[in-house]
């Protein structure tokens, strides 16, 4: 099954998830940074846009860490929180044997006015764990107010770094790229911090 999950990762097109793995929201063709003394350079480049149903952005960036490092960072629920905005959330593992790890978090938001909602997160590592993983999460419960909140990341190893993908569709009462770009970007951060063992960032 990893196998398959992993052909569909390094392929980010597919809009949508099956029972046969877990498949990335499409990529928009989004390459990566290069420089001429640095192939990898630590650092994203993005793309937004808006659908008639959602808001998007995609972010790639390079992760200049192992896969392993990687993984630990992505897999870690403080990390994928949108920190700036949520103001508390607990985390429920469950189980579910197609994947490596799975978990519900609950996230309570107390401006402008207090809602909660549950993502639920699936990640898998490729067969070879050292070439990378996917990670796909989507709004499951909760408010109203957020008809659809999903996004997948794709964390590809090799050279001793990780290209990392991440993909992010919202639609809110208010919701616009800038919403959906500011994510992207604290998120990336959030794994380059945790990847090199640093303390995530914090927001006022």
């Amino acid at each position: 099954m990893l196998l398959l999950v992993w052909a569909c990762a390094t392929e980010p097109t597919t809009d949508s998830g099956d029972d046969q793995g877990l498949l990335p929201l499409d990529a928009h063709d989004i390459e990566a940074s290069s420089d001429a003394d640095d192939p990898y350079p630590e650092r994203a480049t993005l793309v937004s846009g808006t659908e008639a149903e959602y808001d998007w952005s995609v972010l790639r960036g390079w992760v200049k860490a192992d896969s392993a490092a990687v993984w630990d960072a992505i897999v870690q629920p403080d990390v994928g929180v949108n920190r700036r905005d949520v103001a508390s959330w607990t985390v429920t593992p469950f189980e579910d044997s197609s994947v490596d790890d799975a978990y519900v978090v609950n996230e309570v938001v107390d401006e402008p006015i207090t809602v909660d909602f549950d993502l639920t997160w699936r990640h898998a590592q490729a067969e070879d764990p050292s070439a990378g993983s996917i990670s796909v999460w989507e709004k499951t419960a909760g408010t109203q107010f957020i008809p659809l909140m999903a996004g997948s990341v794709v964390a590809a190893g090799h050279d001793g770094v990780v290209d990392f993908l991440v993909v992010f569709h919202l639609k809110t009462v208010d919701s616009g790229t800038e919403k959906t770009e500011q994510f992207v970007t604290d998120f990336y951060a959030s794994v380059l911090a945790a990847s090199h063992g640093e303390a995530l960032p914090t927001y006022e």
